[in-house]
C-alpha cells in the first residue's frame, strides 16, 4: 500500500510553501498519498493545531504519517520529533504540541534521528523513509523522552456547581464557532436535562438547545456535535462568529438545570 502522509499547518495556501513541501515529498517518496488535513490553523496557534490534528488523524489508516508543520518553516533549522500513538506516527517540533495532544492521556515516548544536522525537510524525508521502510532502530534514531509540557485552561465539568467551563478554540471555513468541549462529555454530564450555554465575547449569547447535528433551527443559535467530536456553536446558514462577535479564547459557560 502506498504510503500515507497527511499536512497540518498555520502556512495557509496563499505562498507556494504548501506545494514546494509536497513536491519535495512527491520527489523522494513518488507513490505516496500526501493529504492535507487544513493549512487554515490561526498563527501559531498550537492549540488549535493540536485539536485538529488528534480529532482527525482516526479517520485515517493505522500507519500513516501525520506532519505537525504549525510553527515551522521549509527552511526551519528545528529537530523535528516522531511520536508513534495507536499505530500512528506523528512528526513535528516539539514545541509543545505532542503534550497538548497526549500528554494528559499518557507519558510520552517518541525518537529524534541519531543524526540531527540536516535541515528540518531532510529530516522529515529521512523519517518517513525509515517508517515506511520498518528501518527504526538504535543506529539511526535515539529516544527522545523530555517533551515540552503545555498546560491549559481546559474544558472541565464542576459537579458541585453542575456546570461545565469551555472555550472556543476554532472558527471554521463556515464561520461557526468550536469548542474545546467534548460531546461525550456535553451527554454524559448532561443526562438529557436542560441546559443554558452561555458565551462571554464582546457580548454574552446564551442558548438552551442542542442537536447531534447541524440544522434549521429558525435562525436560533444553538449547540451542536460535529464530525471531530467536539460542540460547537451554530446558527443555520449564517455566519455565526461574525454575527455574535466570536473569537477563540471566548468562554463558554454550559449550566445544567
Amino acid at each position: 500500500m502506498n504510503q500515507i502522509i497527511t499536512l497540518l499547518s498555520d502556512w495557509h495556501l496563499r505562498d507556494p510553501y504548501v506545494a514546494m513541501l509536497k513536491g519535495l515529498l512527491l520527489k523522494a517518496h513518488p507513490d505516496a498519498n500526501v493529504i492535507d488535513i487544513t493549512h487554515y490553523v490561526d498563527k501559531f496557534n498550537l492549540l488549535q493545531t493540536a485539536l485538529l490534528m488528534k480529532s482527525s488523524y482516526t479517520a485515517f489508516p493505522e500507519g500513516t504519517i501525520h506532519l505537525i508543520l504549525t510553527n515551522m518553516s521549509l527552511n526551519s533549522t528545528f529537530s523535528p520529533v516522531m511520536l508513534e500513538h495507536k499505530g500512528h506516527y506523528f512528526i513535528g517540533e516539539d514545541n509543545g504540541v505532542f503534550h497538548l495532544m497526549f500528554g494528559q492521556e499518557e507519558v510520552l515516548k517518541g525518537h529524534q534521528l541519531s543524526d540531527a544536522q540536516q535541515n528540518t525537510p531532510d529530516q522529515i524525508q529521512q523519517w518517513i523513509q525509515l517508517i515506511s521502510d520498518g528501518a527504526m532502530n538504535a543506529e539511526n534514531t535515539k529516544e527522545y523522552l523530555t517533551f515540552k509540557r503545555m498546560f491549559i485552561q481546559e474544558s472541565d465539568y464542576n459537579a458541585e456547581s453542575q456546570q461545565i467551563e469551555g472555550s472556543i478554540v476554532y472558527i471554521d471555513a463556515f464561520n461557526n464557532a468550536i469548542t474545546d468541549i467534548p460531546v461525550k462529555m456535553f451527554k454524559e454530564k448532561g443526562q438529557n436535562r436542560p441546559f443554558t450555554a452561555t458565551i462571554h465575547s464582546k457580548g454574552e449569547w446564551k442558548m438552551t438547545r442542542y442537536f447531534d447535528e447541524y440544522r434549521n433551527a429558525e435562525n436560533e443559535m444553538y449547540l451542536c456535535g460535529n464530525a471531530l467530536g467536539f460542540v460547537e456553536v451554530a446558527v443555520y446558514q449564517s455566519d455565526v462568529a461574525i454575527l455574535a462577535d466570536l473569537e477563540p479564547g471566548d468562554r463558554i459557560i454550559i449550566q445544567y438545570e
